[in-house]
């Protein structure tokens, strides 16, 4: 028993310092990835920024993302895609993408907009068609793979428009009989597609987490690892204290 109690204070140190260097280790990898991150996204701005690309290019490229495009061809107004949960302003709705053929017979998925889903969701929304051939400008956006979806479900054949939980490009396009561009081109903000009325196009990357809220984690995990120190010592000090009482009763 009495040795019980010498190993007691030795493997609750252990322990403490174990804990301490797993949060000390967790809050350096955020720190590191927030570096990356703010590469990443410096690179993406200047990706930005260079002049605009054709679809064959952008293809072509490792990576596309927030690469600028401009495309000539027509629009496939038979097969309009619904990506559903899409809210805006607190408003239910839907992510309006309309496969796209381009003047050399590529396609790709144009995300044209929002549109309220409304009260009914067995209704869906009424689509304007977008007729002749027509110049598409916007950026390049590449859903995230690991989108959470309750359950993945197998596209109907041949039911459209097609309402979906994520972007799959893949399936889309076997559904549409082609190859599709493995991501999207969301329209410029404001641009008039043919005679239409711009949809709202208040696009925003979920794709990716900011530096700052790795910097937020890695604060956490240094609070972590100090509360577990402080933990540790307040806890010895007590004992400490309460065995020189005993010793002083004695």
């Amino acid at each position: 028993m009495p040795h019980t109690h010498r190993r007691a204070p030795w493997i609750a140190l252990i322990a403490t310092l174990i804990v301490s260097g797993v949060c000390l280790r967790l809050a350096f990898w955020q720190l590191e990835r927030a570096d990356e991150k703010r590469q990443w996204l410096t690179e993406q701005s200047e990706r930005a920024t260079l002049p605009p690309a054709d679809l064959p290019t952008l293809q072509a490229a490792d990576d596309p993302m927030h690469r600028r495009a401009s495309i000539s061809g027509h629009f496939d107004n038979a097969h309009n895609v619904l990506l559903d949960n899409r809210t805006l302003n607190g408003v239910a709705g839907y992510h309006l993408l309309t496969p796209f053929e381009t003047r050399k017979g590529r396609w790709v998925l144009v995300n044209r907009g929002w549109l309220p889903r409304g009260n009914n969701r067995a209704n869906l929304p009424a689509i304007a068609p977008i007729t002749g051939s027509l110049t598409v400008t916007g950026a390049v956006y590449r859903p995230s793979r690991d989108v959470f979806v309750l359950k993945d479900m197998p596209l109907p054949d041949n039911q459209w428009p097609l309402r979906v939980q994520k972007v799959d490009f893949d399936a889309i396009g076997e559904q549409l009989g082609v190859e599709l561009a493995p991501f999207e081109i969301r329209v410029t903000p404001e641009v008039a597609l043919g005679n239409n009325t711009p949809l709202p196009r208040h696009w925003q990357d979920v794709t990716v987490m900011g530096p700052e809220r790795h910097k937020a984690y890695a604060l956490q995990w240094f609070a972590l690892a100090l509360a577990a120190l402080l933990i540790y010592v307040a806890a010895a000090l007590r004992n400490w204290r309460k065995a020189r009482k005993t010793r002083e009763e004695r």
